[in-house]
């Protein structure tokens, strides 16, 4: 045997021992990810493609759906990742741990003895992100903060100016992205700072300057022969002193000041009075505007912010009285049309004392309101709410189908006779809600009930003219019923007339025992709908109807002691059985 043919033999049996190992090395390695590999801490080395993506997809669920957090300054933030169209490609990512089989020896290599962290691949939706990012800019955007001197009492205190703040959002969409998936610490955004124009310098000046001095002593304005002082104490609170534009400014807040302005210049101003429309004998009348004469809040604050830094002896400016206009005037008031009844409605009630206070006092309250076109009438806004301070007193309401005792009891009187007075006088009902059961003094299914703040009678006035709502009081006695008129004047449009369905679904009311001490006897009233319709006519000729359903409930009939048949519970103070007082309660219905 030649040498060159015993070379051939070594050469092939050396190539059959490297496909040998190579096969070998690449059986070994299979398709798994090498051994030392993790993604965001999660190991993954050894599994295949599947295991490794139930892996990670388990392991880095919250880490994933983590908010991200993000600074700027000392300021910190936080960006949902979903909103921010950030996700995380879990294929992609065990793609690039090296998950898949190959026959490059170099991925065979790096299968059996490579691996390390990977970073997971993040998708991300330009658009989504662009709009997350504008969003963030809204958070994070701040514009330089002047310096400024407010007072606490009459010590002037000095607040140091600020940097601003603004977001370059360009860059900060790549930040953003590069913060995802978040690890828990804020990482920073791409900012720019800006300056304020005025410095601490320009404070420290205004302070020794303007503000100390501003409260050395009181201010003396003229008015005319008469004349006015405002003390520091009272100047303090609407006082500011701003730096802008490399200058401190002094403010004062008008409207801190507008209470303190009346009451000093009260005796020195003719205020004016606007028009208004009062029933004067049968009927309305305008009631003509007064201009007045007050001193002019325009010139009276610059006049005490010039004074304000002047040492005493100086500290005094002359103001004058400028002419002021009524807001409605006299030919407005007349332009409102108020010349004729709308609607007229009166009802009657039974006498109780309490009735008389809180039906008289909704009454007054409501008396005298003028409603301008487009207006709305509201009793809870108009009366108030029902406390003994607003001059109401307690007396029977329905609460439950019971009668029971509250504040402002009998004032849903003076709502229903209102609802009606709107209701002919042809006026948009709003809001309205009837008696849960029937009282048999108002028109039936045609009333309203209130309570505050949450049941409200309301109507829009879109008669096109003013409306005045007069009421008519009459107080009951013990031998006479009282009465409340409401009637409301404007510009009559429509002739309205009103009908009603029969009554339907009765309802029966239940026998009910009660042995509570505070039992209170009620009379049943069965319970039934009714729809109520309201014809509008011009002319004699009908032009439209409105229609609603009232659903009244049963009342119970109440009685109060035990169920006849039935054991009464032993009486207080262990009274010995058979010695207990029988009821002497009669069946009447309370009063409301």
């Amino acid at each position: 045997m030649g040498r060159k043919q015993l070379a051939g033999i070594i050469a092939a049996a050396a190539l059959g021992v490297l496909v040998v190992g190579y096969g070998a090395a690449f059986a070994f390695a299979g398709d798994k990810i090498p051994g030392d590999t993790t993604v965001l801490g999660v190991p993954v080395g050894g599994l295949s493609q599947k295991d490794a993506k139930a892996k990670l997809e388990a392991g880095l669920k919250d880490q994933i759906a983590q908010p991200i957090a993000l600074k700027a300054g000392e300021s910190k933030f936080e960006v949902n990742p979903a909103d921010a169209g950030l996700s995380v490609d879990l294929d992609a990512t065990v793609a690039a741990a090296g998950a898949g089989r190959s026959l490059a020896p170099g991925r065979i290599w790096h299968g059996l003895t490579g691996g390390g962290a990977i970073k997971p691949v993040v998708t991300r939706d330009d658009a989504k992100l662009k709009t997350a990012v504008e969003k963030l800019a809204t958070q994070v955007n701040r514009s330089a903060t002047e310096g400024t001197i407010t007072f606490d009492g009459t010590k002037p205190v000095t607040h140091a100016p600020a940097d601003g703040l603004q977001l370059d959002n360009a860059k900060a969409e790549d930040a953003v992205a590069k913060a995802y998936p978040a690890d828990g610490e804020p990482k920073d955004l791409p900012v720019g700072v800006t300056k304020p124009k005025a410095g601490s310098e320009a404070i420290d000046k205004a302070l020794k300057d303007y503000a100390e001095p501003a409260m050395s002593g009181p201010v003396r304005l003229t008015v005319g022969s008469n004349a006015v002082e405002l003390l520091p104490a009272e100047i303090a609170p609407a006082l500011t002193l701003t730096a802008k534009d490399g200058d401190v400014t002094p403010t004062l807040d008008a409207k801190k000041l507008e209470p303190l302005f009346q009451k000093r210049f009260k005796a020195l101003e003719t205020l004016p009075k606007d028009a208004t429309v009062q029933i004067v004998g049968n009927g309305p009348k305008v009631i003509p505007a007064v201009d007045g004469m007050v001193v002019d809040r325009t010139k009276v604050v610059p006049a005490i912010l010039a004074i304000l830094p002047k040492p005493t002896g100086e500290r005094r400016a002359v103001v004058g009285l400028a002419h002021t206009p009524a807001k409605l005037t006299t030919e407005q008031a007349a332009a409102l049309g108020i010349t004729e009844k709308m609607g007229d409605f009166t009802t009657q009630f039974p006498h109780a004392p309490y009735r008389n206070t809180n039906i008289g006092t909704a009454a007054a309250k409501i008396n005298g309101t003028l409603l301008k076109p487009g207006e709305t009438f509201s009793l809870n806004k108009i009366v108030g709410e029902r406390t003994k301070e607003n001059g109401f007193t307690e007396g029977n309401i329905i609460s439950g189908g019971k009668f029971v005792l509250d504040l402002g009891g009998g004032v849903s009187q003076s709502a229903t006779t209102t609802f009606n007075a709107a209701f002919f006088a042809g006026l948009k009902i709003l809001e309205h809600k009837a008696h849960s059961v029937y009282i048999s003094r108002y028109p039936v299914g045609r009333e309203a009930t209130v309570a505050w703040p949450s049941v409200d009678l309301k109507f829009l006035n879109d008669s096109g003219k003013g409306v005045l709502v007069q009421t008519i009081f009459k107080a009951s006695t013990p031998g006479h019923q009282g009465s409340i008129r409401v009637v409301i004047w404007g510009t009559k449009t429509w002739d309205i007339t009103a009908g009603q369905s029969a009554k339907s679904n009765p309802r029966q009311p239940a026998v009910v025992y009660n042995t509570a001490a505070d039992c209170r006897v009620q009379a049943p009233t069965p319970g039934f709908d009714i729809t109520v319709y309201r014809y509008f006519a011009k002319n004699g000729t009908r032009v439209k109807t409105e229609s609603f359903t009232t659903k009244y409930n049963a009342a119970d009939d109440i009685r109060c002691g035990p169920k006849p048949g039935t054991t009464p519970p032993p009486p207080p103070g262990n009274t010995p059985p058979g010695l207990g007082k029988p009821s002497t309660s009669t069946t009447t219905r309370p009063p409301s």
